[in-house]
């Protein structure tokens, strides 16, 4: 790596969460708890870089007049916004209803769609250490071709490039097969230990992780109720403790991890202290409301 700065391309959301006040009934009213804030996997993790110190510039793209409302929402976390608006489509929405532990999101991509990688300059990368990306854009904006240019792109300035699949709701329709290749060139794969589950058809954590490395050279699962598994090819796969906590609220727990672990590689340490400043920056998240850092009360 020869740049400092993270740069991370992908979803840029507006979340509703809805958290209904009794079971919720067909045909007519339910009284609820109706919020909205910015979201998106790739903003939350670009937020929590911002917030850890990192210099950092999100990639992305929203619906007509909506890139000054995001940019100065991700300028409070010190993220540098490059957005592009969409004359047609809407920003990206995803309605949340939050029923005690569960959730079930309803997700329009919306603007998300249109993202294209030239988007992402040359400019951008030659400040860059890190390039995160996100599978939420190889499910409607990028093509396979696409993701593996930009990724040649990348590696070719020298930069690392990290990779959180996103979905497994979103994988299963891509095809397990198709996700699969179009890992080709990732330095670093983020699956939770289901996503890694769909795709390496493992079930057993050490060998999801044995699987996973066939496809990418690092992968780093998380979603284990005591551990963090780091597997490097050729190597014994790490377990990285994770304390048990009282989650004040869970939402962006992993875009948390993410922005500790980059922000580690992008400081010189080595993978498995990466996790461990992951595993801490997800225990900050899970003890703050949102889905990006607030003040804690």
């Amino acid at each position: 790596m020869t740049g400092t700065r993270a740069v991370v391309v992908g979803d840029v959301i507006d979340d509703i969460i809805v958290v209904p006040r009794g079971p919720i009934r067909t045909d007519t009213d339910t009284a609820a708890s109706i919020t909205r804030h910015p979201g998106g996997s790739a903003c939350n993790t670009a937020a929590w870089l911002g917030f850890l110190g990192v210099g950092v510039d999100l990639v992305g793209r929203v619906g007509a007049g909506d890139a000054h409302r995001h940019a100065t929402a991700l300028r409070a976390s010190g993220v540098t916004a490059h957005l592009s608006e969409d004359a047609t489509l809407p920003t990206g929405t995803i309605v949340i209803v939050v029923d005690g532990e569960t959730r079930t999101m309803l997700t329009d991509r919306g603007a998300n769609a249109t993202l294209s990688i030239s988007a992402v300059t040359d400019a951008l990368l030659a400040d860059a250490g890190v390039l995160h990306l996100t599978g939420y854009s190889l499910f409607d904006a990028f093509t396979p071709d696409d993701l593996h240019t930009l990724v040649a792109r990348a590696r070719a300035a020298g930069v690392l490039v990290t990779f959180d699949p996103g979905s497994t709701g979103f994988i299963a329709d891509y095809g397990v097969d198709a996700f699969r290749e179009a890992l080709a060139g990732i330095d670093l794969l983020l699956p939770n230990l289901d996503e890694g589950r769909l795709l390496s058809g493992e079930h057993d954590r050490a060998a999801v992780a044995a699987a996973l490395v066939g496809y990418c050279p690092a992968v780093v699962i998380t979603g284990g109720s005591s551990s963090v598994l780091v597997a490097r090819r050729g190597e014994h796969v790490v377990e990285v403790p994770v304390a048990a906590r009282t989650a004040v609220d869970p939402t962006g727990a992993g875009d948390a991890f993410t922005a500790g672990l980059v922000a580690a590689v992008l400081n010189g340490t080595d993978l498995v202290t990466a996790a461990r400043e992951g595993v801490r920056a997800a225990g900050d998240a899970v003890m703050r409301p949102g889905g990006r850092p607030t003040p804690l009360g």
